[in-house]
Parts: structure tokens; sequence; C-alpha cells
């Protein structure tokens, strides 16, 4: 441990790396949803001073609104701006303000404790209607009781939706509600106890270059009184309290890393295509609106996916508000212009389910995943089908895309509801767009081994390997304990890519790979051998594999391909592609 100049020591940790990248700021320890609410009696000399405690937090928590409503603005996310202005006005609603000072002086009791019965109460009666307003209502004031509750409590942690720019986010695990939500752009780095390297929260960090350790033991930090903190995503290593020399060591190498990515986004306008000229169609994965622009710019052939899931996992509501969800989806694809858009459908259930609300888990009772939770819940299926072919009335560039098929009849089904909502649209004369491609998502081994027949009844072919590794291999990818045994060189996960490519160009119908592998520059030569010729991943990495691409010749690839296919270990495939 190095002596600093302040009288604190240099404390280094290690953790597992899981994003790469060098973040130089603050700690912040994110607060878990559900905190214990205290209880107690208070005398009416303290009525007051409780009510004076209310108030600054009402005060307090329409300065934080203003404020990111004034940052989502200048970030062009309009939908979520729209949101926060409700919740600024509704600190102003009676309920808010006079009622609840009303109800401190009747119940006598600290303020925490009454706006918790109240707002439970004023929760239970909306939760009893079934309209689309007061579902909305009741998700607004979830999150705006939450928000005052955190005011009013002295904790020094804060909640995602709260924190300053340039944080260095410190908590025991992440869901993905919170990295794929716009506030990520204010993090510099997550450090996590928990977390593997394949869950959808490291996807997401790595996908908008945000630095990642996990594998960090939370509760010792947390005791530890420090400034400043250095993430080093590329070793692992946690550097609280650097000393001047440590700092000015990782501002020097963090300034060398910007520069060298910077480079590589200098060749944005060069054609994407191999050493002996094939072209390679490159589109970009993105979570929300704001990254299309970054598509755009990108020079992409289109988006290639747009994980739906994300909007319904930030705010449930929307599920069932089919204008809100319009506007969306319309904003999406008025944003990307000519450019084709891939929508895949809300893919909740699994570890996305597990880590969506509570009052999600409640209202939906998810126990399937993907396309099969849609077929049963065709209500919520139709509400997203109807704004999405509404919003591509004026934008023919539209695809949909189901996700975590299993079977034939599943394709089949998702496609008769599709053909139901063109008619009930058609009969309530609301303008939509008459044809759209229907694409298959594969993810399972199930899917694979009859592509043949899915490819003849879609019209594209997604992969997703993340899943497809997960699901093949027997493993939970979210268990940090489990990613030495995430082999994506695995012969098994090769030889279905290479399944689901060679049926793809026999019946001359489009294979995309949009998980992970796409991104890696390790794999691009393999797969371009394999027959891959679209390849879909975060904006981030789209210069990276375009010039990969342009130092890769294809004759050689398919050599090269060729042989992998006749090795017989995951370790042996390693060794030859690190050669």
């Amino acid at each position: 441990m190095d002596h600093q100049g302040n009288g604190q020591h240099e404390i280094r940790l290690k953790g597992a790396p899981i994003s790469q990248g060098i973040a130089i700021g603050k700690p912040i320890f994110l607060s878990p949803e559900a905190e214990e609410i205290p209880n107690f009696p208070i005398t009416m000399g303290e009525v007051e001073g409780e009510i004076g405690r209310y108030r600054q937090a009402l005060v307090s928590s329409r300065e934080d609104l203003k404020r990111l409503h004034e940052d989502l603005t200048q970030a062009g996310s309009s939908e979520v701006a729209a949101i926060i202005s409700t919740h600024i006005e509704m600190l102003g609603d009676p309920l808010m303000t006079t009622h609840m000072e009303c109800k401190i002086q009747e119940m006598l009791k600290n303020t925490e404790s009454v706006f918790h019965i109240v707002i439970n109460d004023y929760e239970r009666r909306l939760g009893r209607s079934k309209d689309i307003f007061f579902q909305q209502r009741l998700s607004d004031v979830k999150d705006l009781s939450r928000r005052v509750l955190r005011k009013l409590s002295d904790s020094h942690k804060v909640p995602f939706d709260q924190v300053p720019k340039d944080a260095i986010i410190f908590a025991r695990e992440l869901v993905p509600s919170d990295t794929a939500s716009p506030q990520t752009s204010y993090v510099s780095a997550f450090v996590t106890q928990a977390g593997g390297g394949m869950s959808h929260a490291a996807l997401i960090a790595r996908a908008k270059g945000i630095p990642y350790v996990s594998n960090v033991a939370i509760d010792f930090i947390e005791k530890i009184k420090s400034d400043s903190v250095i993430v080093d995503g590329r070793t692992g290593d946690i550097i609280l309290n650097p000393s001047q020399s440590t700092l000015e060591k990782y501002l020097a190498l963090k300034k060398l890393l910007d520069k060298q990515y910077q480079q590589l986004e200098n060749g944005i306008d060069l054609p994407s295509k191999t050493l002996d000229g094939e072209i390679i169609q490159l589109y970009a994965n993105i979570n929300h609106l704001g990254e299309s622009k970054l598509a755009s710019y990108h020079k992409v052939e289109g988006i290639g996916l747009f994980r739906s899931e994300y909007l319904f996992l930030q705010d449930n509501a929307l599920l069932f508000d089919e204008e809100r969800q319009y506007r969306i989806y319309e904003e999406l694809l008025k944003e990307s212009g000519s450019l084709s858009v891939t929508v895949r459908v809300m893919d909740l259930g699994g570890d996305k389910y597990m880590e969506s609300t509570q009052e999600m888990k409640e209202q939906l009772m998810v126990e399937s995943r993907g396309i099969q939770f849609l077929l049963k819940r065709k209500d919520i299926f139709k509400v997203q089908l109807r704004a999405l072919l509404r919003a591509g009335y004026n934008y023919p560039y539209l695809r949909i895309l189901f996700p975590f098929v299993t079977s034939i009849e599943e394709l089949r089904e998702g496609k008769r509801v599709v053909d139901e909502v063109r008619e009930e649209l058609l009969l309530q004369h609301i303008p939509f767009l008459k044809t759209t491609p229907i694409g298959c998502m594969l993810e399972v081994p199930s899917a694979v081994l009859i592509c043949d027949a899915l490819a003849e009844e879609s019209d594209f072919l997604a992969l997703g390997t993340n899943d497809l590794i997960q699901y093949t291999l027997g493993i939970d990818r979210t268990n940090f304990d489990i990613t030495p045994f995430y082999h994506p060189t695995h012969p098994g996960i090769l030889r279905m890519i290479h399944m689901v490519l060679t049926e793809g160009n026999k019946q001359a119908k489009p294979v995309t790979i949009c998980g992970e592998m796409a991104s890696n520059p390790r794999f691009t030569e393999l797969l371009l051998g394999l027959g891959m010729r679209q390849f879909s991943c975060a904006p981030r990495f789209l210069p990276l594999i375009k010039k990969t691409l342009r130092g890769i010749s294809l004759s050689q690839a398919t050599g090269m391909a060729k042989h992998i296919l006749s090795l017989k270990t995951s370790q042996e495939i390693s060794a030859f592609l690190e050669r």
C-alpha cells in the first residue's frame, strides 16, 4: 500500500475483468430496490419538523427531476423526458402536498412511515383498474414514491436513476434495466460482487464501452473512506485512493486507449469488404432510441437488432399502451431514415424476467419465454404488433423478429397473430404496413436442428449465439463461477452455426449473427469461413469489426474454417485461433 499526501493509503483489490477500459472517478454505492422503511411514533411538538423534512424531500426531488429532464432532452430521449415531466407535475398534486402533511399530523408517525402507508393505499386503488391511463399513473406513482423515500433516507447509497456524472458504480449486482437505461451515459465504470461475464448487464456494458469488473467484495469497499477510485477493466484491478504517480500513469494510459479507438473510427467511411473484394453487410444492435443515430453515423446497412424488451423492463405500463409504443417505434424508424430496421418483439422471460420488477412478475405471471410467452399473452403481443405495423406505414424497411423460437408451430402461430392484427387494423380503417419480413431468432438447439423448416417459412434468420451457447452447453451464463465453461469455440456450437448458414444459403434466406461472437474480432475470420455474410453488433464494435474484415482473405478464411470444423475440442480450436 502506498501513502497519500492526504494521509490515506492506496489500496489495490483484484476482481474479474468483464468489460475492458479504464475509468477514474468517484465511487458511488448503488442502493437496492427494496430497503426497510423506519416506523416510529412522534409527538405533536415534532410534527412541524417532520413536515419540514418532507417538504425538503419534495423540493430536492423536483430539482433532481428538472436536471434529469434537461439532460434527457439534450440527449434526444424525448419519450423518457416526457415521463419525467409528468413526475415533476405530480410533485405538486394535493396527494403529495397538503394531504400528506395532514396525514403526518393525524397519524403522529415519522414521515417515511406515513408516506409509505398513504402511497401504498393509493397504489392498491389504482391497481384495481384495468384502464391504461390508471396503469400508467400507477407506474408513475411507484417511481416517484421511491424517489421521495430515498430523499427522506439518510443512506449514503443512491438509486440508479440519481447517479451523478462520471460515477463509478459499486453494487452487489446489476440488472439489464439499469445498464440499458439512458442514465448509463453518466457512468464511468461498474464494479459488482455478483454477475457473470456473459450476463445481459455485462453484454450491455461492453456494448457501451463501460469498464466493468465483477467478483469484488462490495461490503469491504464500503467500509473504506475513498474519494477517488481507478477501475481497470482489462486486468480487473480496483485501486482506491490512488497515489499521484498511480493517477498519472492511468490518466496517460486512458488517453492512449481513447486515441487508439479514435483511430479505428477514422475508417468509418471505408467499405466493409474483404481483401479479395467480397462485400460483407454490417448492422447495429441497439437497445433504445438514442442509439439509432449511432447506427447512421457508422454507415451500416441498418439496425440488425432492436431489443424492444428493454423498453418494458424500464416501464412496464408501456406493455398495454399502444399509442406510446407507436410513437416510440415511429421515432425509431424516422431516425433510421432509409436503413432497414429489425425489431425483435419483446423477449420477456428467462433471466430478463427474473431481473424485472416485482409488479411486472405479479402482473404477467411469466412461466415461459420469448415467442412462447407472447403466444400465451396475445393481448400484450397484439398491442406491440399493432403499434409496429402502424409505425411502419410510412417506413417500409421494418422487419419483425420472433425471439426464442423452438418449433415450427410457434412460428406459424406467431405469423397467424400478425395476420389477425392486420385484419383488425384493416377493418378499423387504420393505416398500417401491409407486408413486412418475418424472421426467426435461433437460440436453442431444437431450433437449429429444424433450421431447414424454419428457413422455409421465414423471410430471414438471426443467430443469437449468447443463448445458443448457454442452452447447448447447459450452463448459466449469468453466474460468474460458470464463466470458464462458456466456450464459443465448442465444436458443437461451430457445427450448429455452419448448419444454419448452409441451410440459409441453400434456401436464399439471409442469416445474421447478432450475438457476442459478432463483435469479437477473434471469431470474424472463422465466421466468414463458415459462410457468414451479415454481422450485427453494438455500434461501439463496428469500427473494429470493419477493420478486421478488411484485412481478411475470404478464400483463406474458408480453408481455415474447414480445418477448424475437423478439430474435436474447444481447447484445440481456441489454440488454433490464438495462433
